[in-house]
């Protein structure tokens, strides 16, 4: 890989899901190689280190990605402490005034702290906490599920045998079954979420392995754009559920993408998509496909 080759992964770019992954794994190459710059031209997201060497390679930047650790916030003392409290028996803990309520709040804990990142790329995800800048609006997950696990599951499937032969043509299409939840960023999900969306439920059909049908994920996709909003978060078109974002098509490295990605930076001929949530709950979202955006009274 010379100072001027790049990395082209195809994307659809209305896909809200693989937009936001071109962002994360744009995040994750910066972090990795002390400098990277990303921008999309036609149908691919292109990718190059600011300074390359025969460490900034795609199979580099995978091997990264697959071999991070995932874990939360919680201290250690917290985790042991909730693994001591989960042994024992509820009439255990009962027996003893706050031992259940202390479970109780651990759980929440563990289900509900930042997401982090490990070496190399030493990478806090919290924008799901985030009220004042608006990130929890793209929380997609219900309260009583558990974005650790939603993440460590996307992240195992990463190890599959099958993925690491492929190159970056298939990152973002490569999809898994029985891989656990996915985060629902991924657009091409479509009716997979629930039974309402299905018109039948799934559960009948789970005792025999002739019937069953197994859900499938991207997982590449899902983790790297859970990476990507931390930084990169679509516009909110004022009192609308409809958001903004820009195929910014000159290389930027991610502080300067950022405001790019958002339409807050003016580049010719960058053009603008709209996409909306749906929501299949009150709690539970997930993102639906993109259209060309080409103005707006209010805009």
């Amino acid at each position: 890989m010379t100072a001027t080759s790049t990395i082209p992964i195809p994307v659809s770019v209305t896909n809200p899901g693989q937009f936001f992954a071109c962002c994360g794994l744009l995040e994750l190459a910066d972090r990795l190689w002390h400098g990277a710059e990303g921008w999309f031209q036609d149908n691919i997201f292109r990718l190059r280190a600011v300074t390359a060497t025969k460490l900034t390679t795609e199979s580099a930047l995978f091997d990264a990605i697959v071999g991070c650790t995932v874990s939360n916030a919680m201290s250690q003392t917290q985790i042991d402490r909730l693994t001591n409290l989960s042994v024992m028996s509820k009439a255990g803990r009962e027996r003893t005034v706050g031992l259940e309520e202390e479970k109780k709040a651990l759980e929440k804990l563990r289900r509900e702290e930042p997401i982090l990142l490990g070496a190399p790329f030493h990478l806090r995800i919290n924008w799901f906490h985030d009220e004042n800048r608006g990130g929890n609006r793209f929380k997609t997950w219900a309260g009583q599920q558990s974005v650790i696990d939603i993440a460590s599951s996307m992240k195992t499937a990463l190890q599959s045998s099958d993925l690491q032969t492929r190159g970056p043509d298939n990152w973002f299409s490569y999809s898994a079954i029985d891989c656990g939840l996915p985060f629902n960023f991924d657009s091409d999900l479509g009716g997979q979420g629930s039974a309402l969306d299905i018109g039948f439920s799934f559960d009948p059909l789970a005792g025999s392995a002739v019937t069953r049908i197994g859900s499938s994920a991207r997982p590449f996709l899902e983790l790297l754009a859970f990476v990507g909003l931390q930084r990169f978060r679509p516009r909110q078109i004022k009192n609308e559920n409809r958001y903004l974002y820009c195929a910014w098509n000159h290389p930027l490295p991610p502080e300067i993408a950022a405001p790019a990605a958002c339409g807050m930076l003016p580049l010719a001929g960058a053009p603008l998509y709209e996409f909306r949530l749906l929501y299949r709950t009150k709690y539970l979202k997930s993102f639906l496909p993109a259209i060309p955006f080409f103005g707006d009274s209010d805009e």
